[in-house]
């Protein structure tokens, strides 16, 4: 690789004329050379190069013939344009005379040779772009050095993009989206931006390939303008041909739907359902039997008594800028069905525990002839079977809540339904049945055994004469008394826990209570049924009327004479 430098020198010398250190005398140039030659400078050889003559056969006295020289340049090369991509139009100079010569091209850019490019042709590469190009053409003549001819250096110039065309593809309809796509030749790595045009002028913000159709496109003509970009060539613009006007596009609608009790009194809810056309905004219409109701354009409509067996809809028109208005109407509801007058809230009457019956209070309906159904709830589920105005409450129920469902029905009304309030079932207590021990005579003492009842159940106890409560009799043991002879002795015991029913037992009565035949006193009287009087000290007794009875202090009475003479006792004698 040769500097330019250093050929620019080169040639400057030779084009001095005559001889120079480098050999012999260089190209002359001929006098039409109109321009002077490029400043560059050849590089001169690492060692000057002194041309030897051949030797003749006559001898050393012999004269040598002439030194070879180079021809009369005429022209210079010159390099009219550099394009990339494009041959590159140059010519290569022009001389006379000269014998045997010869050439050799080389390229340079920005005054460096490019390694390889040595042939007459040269094509810039989009690296080239914005650079300089130059070129030398080297004489070459036997024995003599190289001789540079350099041209001119020209700037290469970008590439010329061939873009072909560019079209649109899509509906010009509001709301539809157009796309930009490419016919005709292209480099394929070539990059492309975008300008959507409306009516020729350019929209804001649409530098995509694809662009979607507004309101604002309504009656107008779209094109795009494609610009593309390609390594060192020049950008390039394409535009479109425009798009037949715009028309309006079509709502993407939906089917309302309308919530609400078809009933006289109730309010009806409608929605427009989920329209795919952003920014649509709706107008309502209810529906009566299909036909317009007066005034009725909101979204809720409250129905009347003229609504009564007829039936409901809605009519949802959507409207959008830019789109044909659309209406959509939802599914009518049944046949409005008139409210009763008076549904009152049931109640529950009766005992509530297990075992008992419970009943309903329905309350009056109207108007009148309203059909009433029932369904006793267990926690406020259906309990099977129980469809009647009284329930008897079962051990299933211990530890739930009751109430009742009245629904009442009438033709062209609508069915209610009323809960009473619940009331809960208590759970039902362990029990035993009391058991009585003791001795059943009067002045005997009796026990009760109250048995195994619910853990922490309260127990209370009741002593009963022949089934009446004895009273004061309330403790675990009962004393009896003149009272209990001829009478049968019974326990009641009832027992109570929070969340429970109280349950009360009664145990079995006793045999008939007898008085004993004898019985131990103090204080010096008997009792009524035990008169006859017993003296521990001398073993007499004594009866009523006789000389002594009323001063005797018994230690023991007797029923009878013989009770006394039976425990070792004798009669008074007087």
């Amino acid at each position: 690789m040769r500097k330019a430098a250093g050929l620019m020198l080169t040639t400057a010398l030779l084009l001095g004329g005559g001889m120079t250190t480098l050999g012999p005398v260089g190209p002359v140039f001929a006098e039409d050379v109109a321009s002077p030659v490029a400043p560059v400078t050849p590089e001169p050889p690492a060692t000057p190069v002194t041309p030897v003559l051949p030797e003749f056969p006559g001898g050393p006295d012999e004269v040598n013939p002439p030194a070879p020289t180079f021809p009369t340049i005429t022209k210079l090369p010159e390099i009219r344009t550099a394009q990339v991509g494009v041959p590159v139009v140059a010519s290569f100079g022009a001389w006379d005379g000269g014998e045997g010569i010869t050439t050799t091209i080389e390229w340079l850019v920005d005054d460096v040779a490019v390694p390889g490019e040595t042939s007459e042709t040269f094509v810039p590469g989009v690296e080239h772009a914005g650079s300089r190009l130059g070129l030398i053409v080297w004489l070459h003549s036997g024995e003599l050095p190289p001789f540079p001819l350099p041209a001119n250096a020209v700037q290469v110039s970008p590439g010329t993009l061939a873009l072909g065309s560019v079209s649109v593809e899509g509906v010009a309809a509001v709301g539809k989206t157009l796309l930009a796509t490419h016919a005709g030749q292209k480099p394929a790595a070539t990059h492309f931006t975008y300008q959507w045009l409306r009516n020729g002028s350019a929209i804001a913000g649409s530098a995509s390939a694809k662009y979607t159709l507004t309101a604002a496109d309504l009656g107008k003509v779209l094109s795009v303008r494609a610009t593309g970009t390609h390594g060192g060539d020049a950008p390039a613009t394409v535009t479109s041909r425009g798009t037949s006007k715009v028309v309006a596009g079509t709502l993407g609608s939906a089917t309302p739907t309308v919530s609400g009790s078809a009933i006289v009194g109730k309010t009806l809810t409608g929605a427009p359902g989920t329209w795919s056309t952003k920014g649509t905004t709706f107008s309502y219409q209810w529906l009566r039997n299909g036909a317009a109701i007066p005034g009725a354009t909101k979204s809720t409509y409250k129905l009347t008594s003229s609504d009564a067996g007829k039936n409901i809809s809605l009519r949802v028109t959507g409207t959008n800028a830019g789109y044909t208005a659309k209406s959509s109407t939802s599914k009518a509801t049944g046949s409005v069905l008139r409210a009763l007058t008076a549904t009152p809230t049931p109640t529950v009457s009766g005992t509530v525990k297990v075992g008992s019956t419970v009943s309903v209070k329905t309350g009056t309906w109207s108007p009148a002839q309203v059909g009433l159904s029932y369904q006793w709830l267990r926690d406020g589920s259906a309990i099977a079977g129980a469809t009647k105005t009284s329930y008897r409450l079962t051990s299933s129920d211990a530890g739930k809540k009751i109430s009742v469902r009245v629904t009442g029905k009438k033709t062209g009304y609508a069915s209610v339904a009323r809960t009473s309030a619940s009331k809960s079932v208590p759970r039902v207590l362990k029990t035993a049945a009391p058991a009585i021990s003791g001795t059943k005579q009067v002045g005997s003492t009796l026990r009760v055994d109250r048995g195994t009842w619910t853990a922490g159940s309260s127990l209370s106890t009741q002593w009963l004469r022949n089934g009446v409560a004895i009273k004061g009799a309330t403790g675990a043991n009962y004393k009896l008394t003149a009272s209990d002879a001829g009478k049968k002795i019974s326990v009641r015991i009832t027992g109570a826990k929070s969340g429970y029913s109280s349950a009360t037992r009664t145990s079995a009565q006793t045999a008939t209570v007898t008085y004993p035949n004898r019985v131990t006193v103090s204080g010096g009287s008997c009792p009524a049924w035990a008169p006859i009087k017993g003296n521990a000290s001398s073993m007499i007794y004594h009866v009523p009327g006789g000389a002594y009875y009323n001063r005797t202090n018994p230690e023991e009475c007797f029923r009878t004479t013989a009770a006394a003479v039976a425990a070792g006792y004798r009669a008074s004698k007087r």
